[in-house]
């Protein structure tokens, strides 16, 4: 027979254990809910990009860190390369989930998942400026407490395994390491034109299998809000080259369809001609809207008051910001800084941010004539906030 007294320690232990047990799923449920930077964008951001206006320093000086982002870039250019191999548009995965969500996993590895890479590297030795991860917190990083085990390879273990410089938010997944030059670091290497790579959105990264299997459900409401659309109005056919127009069809390529495209333009155009330039899929779910946005907070043309107004946490929502009009987006780009119910709101965002960056002068001006603001490292440090703040932001070309 068992005493008493027995019994009682084995409950009083038990309880223990269980507050315990309770307790340390709290601080990984807390772990979970911070943004982890690739060490890549943490040094760089510390170092204050050396106090360069040069957005191709890093990757010209020699150094640790510039040997690390050229192996992390080497990767990157192969999972670009992969990524193009996915052509046809995937169907809407919300569409494709059962009443109870038990074919989700099915559903986002066919859809939404990279192609797979058939020779997956092994996890190399850390460089100076990697980040190795541990089991523990790999597992913790596939969403949701699930063993990542049950997933197969994450985007970071199948593409970016030698380099290990992604960065990591827990809703959204991996994403590129904000870095200079702001844009496709192939601009920076010497004999390449700008132009080239001016338009290239190669460097983004969007883990659209993580988004699947932990943001979207059959009822969310999809949204890309174009602040700033621009697509082909100077003939009526359609601009395959568009920006705008390439992301939300890599979206839709990986299973994400938007129910509502919100474009607002400042410049005046024929309707008629607005949609004989847009593809057919974006017909239906375009509300063209011909007239400027306000950076004045509840104003009716604040794209935030929209928002607010129409949608809910629930629902995904993407923000494309390029208005070339510093005055009006820094305001926007603050408001969404400081607003936790909007960071609720925004899924994603995408913002041109024009700094005075040397490269980009005969772009955007030089620094005298005003249309820039801010450097290098006050933008990196800004667009790593909102991260922290739980928004995938990225910036656009």
């Amino acid at each position: 027979f068992i005493s008493i007294g027995i019994i009682n320690k084995l409950i009083r232990m038990k309880f223990y254990s269980t507050i315990l047990a309770t307790l340390i799923a709290v601080s990984i449920a807390q772990d979970q809910l911070q943004y982890i930077p690739a060490k890549s964008e943490q040094h760089v951001i510390d170092i204050k990009n050396h106090d360069s206006s040069s957005g191709c320093l890093i990757w010209n000086r020699p150094s640790p860190l510039r040997d690390d982002l050229e192996l992390w870039k080497q990767e990157l250019n192969h999972y670009s390369k992969k990524m193009e191999e996915k052509i046809a548009f995937a169907p809407d995965v919300r569409t494709l989930f059962n009443q109870n969500y038990s074919n989700r996993e099915e559903v986002c590895s066919q859809y939404a998942d990279p192609p797979e890479n058939i020779v997956v590297a092994h996890q190399a030795e850390a460089s100076s400026l990697s980040d190795p991860k541990t089991v523990e917190t790999k597992q913790s990083l596939r969403g949701n407490g699930i063993n990542a085990s049950e997933y197969g390879p994450s985007l970071m273990d199948e593409y970016f395994s030698k380099s290990q410089l992604l960065s990591y938010l827990p809703k959204h997944g991996y994403m590129e390491p904000l870095l200079p030059p702001l844009r496709h670091p192939d601009m920076c290497l010497p004999g390449n034109n700008f132009g080239d790579y001016m338009g290239s959105m190669g460097f983004m990264i969007e883990d659209f299998g993580h988004i699947c299997r932990n943001v979207l459900k059959k009822t969310t409401r999809t949204v890309f809000l174009d602040l700033g659309a621009t697509y082909n109005f100077n003939s009526d056919e359609i601009d395959k080259h568009s920006p705008a127009i390439r992301a939300i069809e890599k979206y839709r390529r990986n299973g994400i369809h938007f129910d509502h495209i919100y474009a607002y333009e400042i410049m005046k155009w024929d309707t008629d001609v607005v949609y004989k330039t847009i593809p057919t899929h974006m017909q239906g779910p375009l509300h063209w809207i011909n007239t400027g946005v306000t950076g004045e907070e509840n104003h009716p043309h604040n794209p935030w008051t929209m928002l607010a107004q129409n949608f809910s946490p629930d629902d995904f929502v993407v923000v494309k910001l390029d208005i070339d009009t510093v005055d009006i987006e820094m305001p926007l780009f603050k408001q969404l800084l400081a607003t936790p119910q909007l960071q609720e709101l925004v899924d994603v965002f995408y913002f041109e941010h024009h700094v005075q960056m040397d490269e980009m002068q005969k772009f955007w001006g030089s620094h005298t004539q005003g249309f820039t603001k801010g450097s290098i490292s006050e933008s990196l440090g800004l667009f790593q906030l909102l991260r922290k703040a739980g928004v995938a932001a990225h910036y656009w070309i």
